[in-house]
């Protein structure tokens, strides 16, 4: 949920046909407020563009030092997107 003091304004916004789905690079003033966590992000971007929650992936939420500004990059899927496991994970799992 937006806070009264944050303020979003969206500098690209790209549709990957390719891989069905939507890039989108914005940034947000927070005045008076920390960074906005991720999943208040996601929130907001599901509900802006009519999407379920769980196809919002957040790549980065990046504060500007001293400032109350972040840039974020983000993507919107057609589908759920699948979680894919990284080499370490894949290795403690052949260890049990």
């Amino acid at each position: 949920m937006w806070v009264d003091d944050m303020d979003i304004k969206i500098l690209e916004e790209k549709d990957n046909k390719l891989l069905e789905r939507k890039e989108i690079k914005f940034s947000v003033r927070h005045e008076k407020a920390a960074t906005p966590k991720k999943q208040d992000l996601i929130k907001e971007l599901a509900a802006k563009y009519s999407a379920p929650e769980e196809n919002v992936v957040i790549d980065y939420v990046f504060t500007k030092k001293g400032m109350s500004l972040s840039d974020v990059k983000a993507k919107i899927y057609k589908e759920k997107p699948k979680v894919r496991v990284s080499k370490t994970e894949k290795k403690g799992e052949e260890k049990k």
